[in-house]
Parts: structure tokens; C-alpha cells; sequence
């Protein structure tokens, strides 16, 4: 029998045998709205230390959200393959990219939905 997982913002159903992949999908796409804006959060609080004010922060963050989803809608390239389109050679974006990775930021995102999928798993047992 098929589960059907369905997201309400893009309008759009996924369908899957495994019923474990629904906690999964708990973790990844109903928190992660959570997840997003806590680092947009972030971002715009880093704004802010870096001298825009509240208003120009959150238009600044936004529309970089805004414009890095419409094009990765827009094109069948995967997240990682825009990184490094967006990454030069010993330019910013490489910088925090390497900062990131030192710091393990990946893991630690990983970590944390992993702890929401077994939460779910847990109230959905009851």
C-alpha cells in the first residue's frame, strides 16, 4: 500500500511504499520550515551586526532565499553545483563555505533532523 506525504505549500504529493519514510518526511519538510528560518535568523541577525538596519536585513536575506530557490527551480542543477557556480576561487562565499565544513555545520543538520525523524517515530508509537 502507498503512503502519501503531502506538502501543502508546493501543492505537491509524494508517494511511498515505506511507511517508516513518513516520520522521515516529519522531520525534513514539517520542521524544516523551522529550520530555514532559523538560518535566515541568523543571516539577518549577522546583517544587523554588520551595520544594515532590521528592515534592509530582512529584505537582504529575502531575496537572497527568494532568488537562490527560483533558480534552483528553474534548473535541474543540484545545490552543490550551485555552490561552487556561486564560489570563486579565494572569494567569500569559498571563505565561509570552508568555515562551515571546519565547524561541521553539515553534520551537525544532519544530526538534528536525524533527532526529529526520532521524535516522530516516537509520537507516532504513542
Amino acid at each position: 500500500m502507498p503512503f502519501r506525504i503531502y506538502s501543502i505549500l508546493q501543492e505537491k504529493t509524494l508517494y511511498t511504499a515505506e511507511e517508516s519514510l513518513i516520520d522521515a518526511s516529519t522531520a525534513v519538510s514539517g520542521s524544516g520550515p523551522a529550520f530555514v528560518y532559523y538560518f535566515m535568523n541568523s543571516m539577518m541577525s549577522a546583517a544587523r551586526n554588520m551595520g544594515f538596519t532590521e528592515s534592509e536585513s530582512q529584505m537582504l536575506v529575502r531575496q537572497t532565499f527568494l532568488g537562490a530557490i527560483n533558480l534552483l527551480n528553474r534548473n535541474t542543477l543540484h545545490c552543490q553545483e550551485w555552490i561552487q557556480r556561486v564560489s570563486s576561487k579565494g572569494g567569500t562565499t569559498e571563505a565561509a563555505m570552508a568555515f562551515f565544513a571546519q565547524n561541521h555545520v553539515q553534520e551537525l543538520i544532519e544530526s538534528g533532523l536525524e533527532v526529529a525523524r526520532k521524535r516522530a517515530e516516537e509520537l507516532s508509537a504513542g
